[in-house]
């Protein structure tokens, strides 16, 4: 193999898609002021070290990771658990990675995955485990929002919406673990760091909307679209 081969026209193409795609998502994420979820993730990038860790929630925060955790220079390693329905052993995954681990761990997860396996805090709690947990709380199965069964809104909160009305300061409590509750990105940002180099685990809840979570993502999806047809021209 030549050391460096030429870039296909093919190639080149496609990293221009994703310039453009990726300068269109950062636009977008600024202009909202309220709690997103995928800005949320994005706000991560500058609150890591080289080597840090992310484990991903299944469901939406390991699709927002996908799409909003920006590229950089750092190394950040991934980790994820799809499990037998997707929500079971998120947290446990989360500790067990964080109690082999030698840098530090971040778990994004939803509100269900987190409800499903809270008794995985034992393990945290019980060991000392150094492990912030981000919980994206939007109140039931914020995935559900973007699939067709949404439009039957006579079904859709009992069977796929399904509200909890939970919030989890009394989790953090009950496991004797650290609790934050933050509404805004400033607080989000200064909750992370401050758990990040505290010893133990922290328990950092950003509410959110399901029905506007689903507006913006289709916001930053338009906004993409449309940067994508003025530097294409409309070509694939």
């Amino acid at each position: 193999f030549a050391p460096n081969p030429p870039i296909s026209e093919w190639a080149t193409r496609w990293i221009t898609v994703n310039h453009t795609a990726k300068m269109a998502i950062e636009t977008e994420l600024t202009e909202f002021s309220d709690i997103f979820e995928g800005r949320v993730i994005a706000e991560l990038r500058t609150l890591l070290r080289d080597g840090d860790i992310i484990v991903a929630g299944n469901s939406m925060p390991v699709r927002d990771l996908d799409t909003f955790y920006p590229s950089t220079e750092r190394t950040t390693l991934f980790f994820a658990n799809r499990g037998a329905s997707g929500i079971d052993g998120v947290v446990s995954t989360a500790c067990g990675v964080a109690a082999g681990a030698r840098h530090r761990v971040v778990l994004v997860i939803g509100d269900i995955s987190f409800y499903h396996d809270m008794n995985g805090l034992l393990l945290a709690s019980a060991y000392g485990i150094d492990v912030t947990i981000v919980i994206l709380n939007n109140n039931g199965g914020g995935i559900f929002s973007f699939l067709p069964q949404a439009e039957h809104s006579d079904v859709f909160e009992k069977y796929f919406g399904t509200p909890h009305g939970l919030t989890f300061e009394s989790v953090a409590t009950l496991y004797k673990l650290g609790y934050k509750k933050v509404t805004g990105y400033a607080e989000f940002r200064k909750s992370v760091h401050e758990s990040l180099e505290t010893p133990g685990t922290t328990l950092i809840e950003v509410p959110s909307d399901r029905s506007k979570n689903t507006e913006q993502h289709r916001q930053i999806w338009n906004a993409v679209s449309k940067r994508l047809l003025r530097t294409t021209g409309g070509s694939s």
